[in-house]
């Protein structure tokens, strides 16, 4: 699961190093009498049909790859590496390597594709950008950033009339617009109702943190978090030739963010009482369902089974694909003691999806 199982990922030699720390002993909180209850879900609104239907017709156009040095256009596809400076520092979490997206107005960014207009394909520019008031980073909201930002490929798309008969026959989903209306609404429903069932599995594992006492110290959040941008932000910086100190203050800009310390601490708490969970019921994985639970585990870091496969069999990284596998396990173990509501649904289901009454 993402939320419970981590690759092991080595700092580079330049990034801060990683510290060794005892772990606490942790009693395996009981599974008895284990309820939730998940909100009902919100209406599909017709904004959210008309975007998917959008990403469709999108996805059907014809493309041309832009060449290098070539201008991007506003209703490209681009493929961006972006760093962000506010207040004189690196915004935590700016910097994204690869990012992919559609040359349109953004709500997050304001301005930043406006601002690439003219880039060309391997050159890079710096646009001035006023933070939102839903960005991430809470104490930066409001505040002017400049994003420092590379175009390292671009797709000019040609969208045709995606109301025309022969296009809407092209897209798969019905002969009629309504026809393809109707199926985006059924996708879309369907991917909610899958979204209902992983609420309910977070909302099982927030229980299990209210009743796992977990000595948690300082240093072992603080020690989450570095792995976390170890594996992410620190990477890319590196590649960058980033300095020892620059580095230093990006990692710091995760460990001050309040809600990176809350969502480190929540999966610490969630790993210990898993743990303690698997030694107590002795939980182990079976030949019979490892292919599924490999492939459950490795899922949230991009890699294949049978990438997974190889880890396993490879001393360096065994322990650690061991370790998120018997995590899935133990998260399977726990939803099937849950019981489960859903507001405006009848009945009360195994977190397993099994009605039981």
């Amino acid at each position: 699961m993402a939320q419970t199982a981590r690759a092991s990922a080595a700092a580079t030699s330049a990034a801060p190093q990683r510290q060794e720390l005892k772990l606490p002993a942790v009693k395996a909180p009981s599974l008895e009498n284990l309820q939730v209850t998940v909100p009902q879900d919100s209406d599909i609104t017709q904004e959210e049909l008309l975007m998917r239907f959008h990403e469709l017709v999108r996805a059907h156009s014809a493309t041309r790859e832009r060449a290098p040095g070539e201008p991007v256009r506003m209703g490209d596809t681009v493929v961006l590496d972006t760093l962000g400076y506010a207040e004189g520092r690196l915004i935590p979490f700016s910097a994204r390597s690869g990012l992919e997206l559609e040359m349109a107005p953004s709500d997050l960014l304001p301005g930043l594709p406006e601002g690439l207009v003219g880039t060309p394909v391997g050159g890079g520019q710096e646009v001035q950008v006023t933070l939102p008031d839903t960005y991430p980073v809470e104490h930066l909201r409001g505040v002017q950033a400049t994003f420092l930002v590379d175009v390292v490929a671009a797709r000019e798309v040609t969208v045709p009339d995606a109301e025309s008969e022969a296009f809407v026959r092209k897209l798969g989903r019905g002969m009629t617009l309504e026809a393809v209306m109707e199926s985006l609404a059924d996708e879309i429903a369907n991917e909610r109702a899958d979204d209902m069932w992983l609420e309910a599995q977070e909302r099982v594992l927030d229980e299990l943190v209210l009743r796992t006492e977990v000595p948690l110290t300082v240093e072992m959040v603080d020690e989450e978090i570095r792995q976390a941008w170890s594996a992410t932000e620190a990477r890319m910086l590196s590649q960058k030739d980033f300095a020892p100190d620059e580095l230093q203050e990006s990692l710091d800009g995760w460990l001050d963010d309040p809600t990176t310390r809350l969502e480190a601490e929540r999966r610490l708490r969630i790993a210990f009482a898993l743990r303690a969970i698997i030694e107590r019921d002795k939980l182990q994985l079976t030949p019979d369902k490892m292919d599924e639970v490999l492939e459950q585990a490795v899922v949230p870091f991009g890699l294949s089974l049978e990438e997974a496969r190889r880890a396993l069999a490879n001393p360096a990284t065994a322990e650690g694909v061991r370790n998120a596998a018997l995590q899935v396990v133990a998260v399977r173990h726990v939803m099937s003691k849950a019981q489960v509501r859903f507001e405006g649904v009848p009945g009360v289901f195994t977190g397993t999806g099994k009605q039981l009454r």
